[in-house]
């Protein structure tokens, strides 16, 4: 287990981290961690899109098909317990159930669309307003069992129970983009006009700073009057897939196994490239985390063993292309990169 794993109180937001439950080896003591579920704490286990295979297959695949990152933690909650109390999230949710059953209530959001900086705790919530959801009847109240998906919009609030027996359920979190996160981009972007990087005077009051307000309104109008917004927007698709979580690289067991030996051929890893674009000198397969550069000649075949899922590439073919060396150093380099495994 992973420091990110923690265990959560019932019916509260405080999560201790499971490092506070270590064994004599100082791995996580899972006897104490079962006491724990006996006494109504929920285990929550995060970033399974990053170390379980087949979410981080399916979160990837759902990703290029939304265009925001996602991340996927389960939660495991003992009979007649609740794992979190009421609140929101700042991204939108599927509600996976997986096992056992789990009854969820809804209710209209106090804050629409929330961005991170308002998450649940950090806006003040009125008594009143707190009276609606904590005593009032829910927009909607469901019970979801294996199979079941609910889908939570951001800033929805909600609230979770167990009752009969064990639930367990993945919470797949799409960390949606949204007009702001471009308004941070194009700032980001116009710190690279020499106008925007010179210091106020010094001295700030009341009338200098409306003189500096204006001042600055006015020039950044201008600058987006003259923005090439297909420029701008072109690099901001590019930091939005920058902003994507990595494929699953393989383990250093598998890596040393690609050392020993030559591999002969390759298959591509469904869902592990995002995007596809053209480069100066060949194609950019943008995977989450950095981009990946193919020469030209072997663009084709590359594209095309992903565009087609299970068709398989040998070395032999690309080193028509590229010469052998470079072939066996590309596959090398898919199969670290966890594009490709070997066919």
């Amino acid at each position: 287990m992973t420091k990110n794993n923690v265990m959560a109180q019932p019916g509260s937001l405080v999560s201790p981290d499971l490092a506070a439950f270590p064994d004599a080896a100082g791995a996580v003591d899972a006897r104490r961690v079962g006491a724990h579920l006996r006494t109504g704490h929920t285990l929550l286990l995060m970033g399974l899109h990053r170390s379980w295979r087949p979410l981080t297959r399916f979160c990837r695949l759902l990703s290029a098909e939304l265009g925001h990152p996602l991340y996927a933690h389960a939660f495991l909650t003992p009979p007649k317990s609740q794992g979190f109390a009421h609140h929101w999230d700042t991204e939108a949710v599927f509600i996976v159930q997986t096992v056992g059953q789990k009854t969820w209530e809804l209710h209209e959001p106090y804050l629409a669309d929330p961005l991170p900086r308002h998450r649940w705790g950090r806006v003040p919530v009125p008594a009143t307003a707190r009276a609606r959801f904590e005593k009032g009847e829910p927009f909607l109240r469901v019970r979801l069992a294996p199979g079941d998906v609910l889908w939570v919009p951001r800033g929805w609030i909600h609230n979770g129970y167990a009752e009969e027996g064990t639930s367990l359920h993945i919470s797949v979190g799409v960390l949606q983009f949204t007009r702001h996160w471009l308004l941070e981009q194009l700032l980001d972007v116009a710190a690279g006009e020499p106008e925007f990087r010179t210091a106020l005077p010094p001295a700030l009051h009341d009338h200098s700073i409306d003189t500096a307000v204006g001042d600055v309104a006015e020039r950044f109008a201008r600058w987006l009057a003259d923005l090439d917004v297909e420029r701008a927007a072109r690099s901001l698709h590019a930091r939005a897939l920058r902003a994507q979580s990595a494929p699953r690289r393989p383990a250093v067991s598998a890596a040393v196994g690609v050392l020993s030996h030559d591999v002969e051929a390759v298959t591509y890893l469904p869902g592990a490239v995002l995007a596809t674009s053209k480069g100066t000198d060949g194609t950019v397969l943008h995977l989450g985390d950095h981009n990946l550069h193919l020469p030209d000649p072997v663009t084709e075949t590359i594209t095309q063993m992903i565009d087609h899922p299970g068709t398989v590439v040998a070395v032999e073919e690309l080193r028509a292309a590229i010469g052998l060396d470079e072939a066996r150093r590309l596959v090398r380099e898919l199969i670290d990169e966890g594009v490709a495994v070997p066919a």
